[in-house]
């Protein structure tokens, strides 16, 4: 480097130049799913209690009443284009808002999977860690997963080429989800 060459400055909107840090942010389109099983999981989208932009994804679901198996919701972000975590796994976490849609709870029921597009799912489940606080139907709480928790060596995961991130519900429950996206850890 010469002596009055700069560095090149990093894209504030990227991680290392991974730039598909949005996962949801504000449409309900082809890259959001949900379980089809409308008895176990209804996901809409919500436009008056959001915490950013014009509409967050109201989630309700009861696997035990409704009889399922598996539920969950999936967000393909990117248009489905295989993501690269290679080079943010150890830098990056997933970050989201969460609000209850009534009451108060501490406990998340669903576990998080990072899927590549090989098939393989890596699990991480919810504990109150993650969190900011306690979950209300007051306000909204941050729930940050750091990507290094997620066992992708142990499951032969290919980190070049993620597909989408899955949120597997467990038990019952109703929230708001918002802002959902990849941020660079905090030192």
């Amino acid at each position: 480097m010469a002596l009055y060459d700069q560095m090149p400055m990093e894209d504030s909107n990227s991680i290392m130049g991974f730039k598909a840090v949005s996962i949801y942010a504000n449409t309900l389109d082809n890259t959001v799913w949900s379980s089809p099983e409308k008895q176990c999981v209804n996901l809409n989208k919500e436009n008056k209690i959001v915490y950013e932009g014009s509409e967050s994804l109201h989630v309700k679901w009861d696997k035990i009443t409704g009889g399922c198996n598996w539920i969950g919701i999936g967000f393909g972000w990117n248009n489905w284009q295989a993501k690269d975590f290679s080079e943010i796994v150890d830098l990056a976490s997933i970050q989201m808002k969460v609000r209850s849609a009534k009451g108060n709870f501490k406990n998340f029921p669903v576990a998080f999977a990072i899927e590549d597009y090989t098939g393989v799912q890596t699990y991480y489940g919810f504990n109150a860690s993650l969190a900011s606080g306690m979950f209300t139907d007051t306000a909204w709480t941050t729930v940050t997963i750091p990507l290094s928790k997620f066992p992708f060596k142990a499951k032969d995961a290919d980190v070049s080429k993620v597909k989408q991130l899955i949120i597997q519900l467990e038990a019952d429950g109703d929230i708001y989800l918002d802002d959902i996206k990849i941020v660079r850890n905090e030192k």
